[in-house]
Parts: C-alpha cells; sequence; structure tokens
C-alpha cells in the first residue's frame, strides 16, 4: 500500500484558504483523499487543516465552507475578533519570553532567529479559543487513531514540543490552540503551567519530524514559502517570505538526502500577494482562493510532477477512494 505524508505549514486565515485550495486542486488533479495521509504534520493553520481532515471533513467541504464564509456575517464577526480587529488595542512593551531569547543567545551561531524574535515580542492578545472549541467538537474522544503532529513552541525554554508524538494527554483543540498562537498576536496557550506558542516559531512547516518515517512520498504545502527566488522579495513581506522559503527548502533538502521522494508546493509570487502582508485579513479569503485555483492548476502539470502525481493516484487507487 502507498503511504504519504502530509505536512501543513503555518500562514493565518489566508494561509488556510492556500493549503484548503491546494489539497482540493491536488485531490482533483490525482484522485488522492488527503485524509488517507499515513501522517500528517500541521503547523499553526496547518493544525487547524490537519485537525479538519484527522476529523473526517473532505477537503473540498472545507473548501466549500471557507468560500462561504464572507457572505456570512455571524463567520464574518467571528473571523474579525480572530484576525484582532476586535481585539484590546492596549500597546505591551515587556518581551514574551526573556528566558527564551538569553537560552537562543547562549547558542550563538547555532541560534534561531525565529525564537528570538518570538520571545522578544510582546504577549499577544487575541484569544485562541474559536479555534480550540470547533476541533474538540471534531475530536471528542481525543487523538485520532491516525498520526496527527501539532508542533508548538515552549515559551519558557524555546524547546518544540510535538503534540501527538511527545504528548497525546491534551485534548486536540487545546494542541491546535498552542500551534496557532501567533507570537505577539495571539496569547500564549498555558498547559500544566506552561506557556506555549506557534509551531511556526520553530518551522514555517516543521517537515523533518517525518525524517525517519517509511513513506512513499512526503507532500508539503508551505502557505509562506515562494516558489521563485528571484521575484520573491516583491512582496510587502518579501524579506521574511525568503527567510521561510529558505527554511523551508533546507529541510526539503534534509528530507531528500534521506531517500525521500517530496512534492513541495509553495505560492507564486501571485499568490503571496494576495495573501496580504498580515495574513490574517479575513476579506482576502475569496482572492486566495480564487488566485490559488488557478495557479495551482498551472504548477500541478505533468511535465513538472509527473512522477509525484503519479504516487498520489497509486494511492488513491490502493485506498479505493
Amino acid at each position: 500500500m502507498t503511504k504519504v505524508g502530509l505536512v501543513l505549514g503555518g500562514g493565518g486565515i489566508a494561509g488556510f484558504a492556500y493549503l484548503t485550495t491546494t489539497l482540493t486542486v491536488l485531490s482533483q488533479i490525482t484522485g488522492w483523499d488527503p485524509r488517507d495521509a499515513a501522517v500528517i504534520v500541521g503547523t499553526s493553520a496547518g493544525s487547524n487543516v490537519g485537525g479538519f481532515l484527522r476529523g473526517g471533513t473532505p477537503i473540498g467541504e472545507s473548501l466549500d465552507d471557507i468560500m462561504a464564509l464572507p457572505a456570512n456575517p455571524r463567520s464574518m464577526e467571528r473571523l474579525r475578533v480572530l484576525s484582532g480587529r476586535e481585539a484590546d488595542r492596549t500597546f505591551r512593551l515587556f518581551p514574551t519570553s526573556l528566558k527564551m531569547v538569553a537560552r537562543e543567545l547562549r547558542r550563538g551561531p547555532q541560534l534561531s532567529p525565529s525564537r528570538v524574535v518570538s520571545g522578544l515580542l510582546p504577549n499577544g492578545n487575541v484569544r485562541t479559543d474559536t479555534i480550540g472549541d470547533r476541533m474538540i467538537e471534531l475530536h471528542p474522544d481525543g487523538w485520532p487513531e491516525e498520526e496527527l503532529l501539532i508542533p508548538t513552541v515552549r515559551l519558557s525554554d524555546g524547546e518544540r514540543v510535538v503534540f501527538g508524538l511527545d504528548r497525546t494527554d491534551v485534548d486536540v483543540g487545546t494542541a491546535v490552540e498552542a500551534s496557532s498562537a501567533i507570537p505577539g498576536y495571539f496569547k500564549p496557550v498555558t498547559i500544566d503551567g506552561f506557556r506555549y506558542v506557534d509551531g511556526g516559531s520553530h518551522s514555517p512547516t516543521n517537515a523533518d519530524l517525518l525524517a525517519d518515517y517509511d513513506l512513499d512520498l512526503i507532500v508539503v504545502v508551505a502557505p509562506l514559502s515562494v516558489d521563485n527566488l528571484a521575484t520573491g522579495w516583491m512582496t510587502t513581506n518579501g524579506a521574511l517570505r525568503l527567510f521561510w522559503r529558505n527554511q523551508v527548502r533546507r529541510e526539503v533538502a534534509d528530507l531528500k538526502s534521506k531517500g525521500h521522494k517530496v512534492l513541495l508546493l509553495e505560492p507564486s509570487i501571485e499568490e503571496a500577494r494576495s495573501m496580504g502582508t498580515t495574513l490574517m485579513d479575513p476579506t482576502r479569503i475569496v482572492t486566495v482562493v480564487l488566485q490559488t485555483s488557478s495557479a495551482a492548476r498551472t504548477a500541478m502539470t505533468e511535465a513538472k510532477l509527473g512522477e509525484e502525481l503519479a504516487i498520489l493516484r497509486g494511492a488513491s487507487a490502493g485506498s479505493g477512494s
């Protein structure tokens, strides 16, 4: 039986739209159902998509739901709260975790710039409850039988903690909340006295978690990256995208060096621009979906990805879906 690993990166509300659309197009082209992935790694927005998939929600249904959001006033109100538009605007100066910054600085050349920045940012003031509540509804009996790995970063020491791997004693909803807690934006999520933030503080995708798995293909969808180095800087957050791209490419290269076949899907410059600067603007959902629907089909051609697409078609045939 063909075994596929699925890595879903972070990217806020816009990233959720990008992930959902890209997976829908990939499924339409190959017949492969992302719910059949042998293991799913979900970071930040990707943890939300992974939670929906492991909860049994078809990817096409998730796309339909997100496209319907802008037409629903109650849904848009919820997204405005989630995007911080209704949050307390009091500006906070004190860093989230000077202890994590100090630990990183002691690592010298091996320090992680992402963790340093995450520790220096002030505590966010937007709550993640809305995210967790939906996941608890989808997973009332605890963690799914099929593997779901949700990376977070513990603020006390900057260590990556992977719920679903390191710990399964926390419900899926709380784990998704923690992985979604963007530093400086969302409030850190406290679990057993320790504060946790977005797994993206460690890596945009955390694809390295699949290095030791026996898989026929690893599909990596990276909303925070960009597919072209030459044009990647041509957005308002271009410098960050190029930094994230380097991290993603390094992880993919490491996977390939260990013998893995990897299908990497990244936004084009047009898709990156459609996501906006903050990635948390709910009014961009339709634009992202439309732009990605077109661009994904252009990127997923037989000439470019024939071998990888064939593996997914084989996985689809093997699953009987």
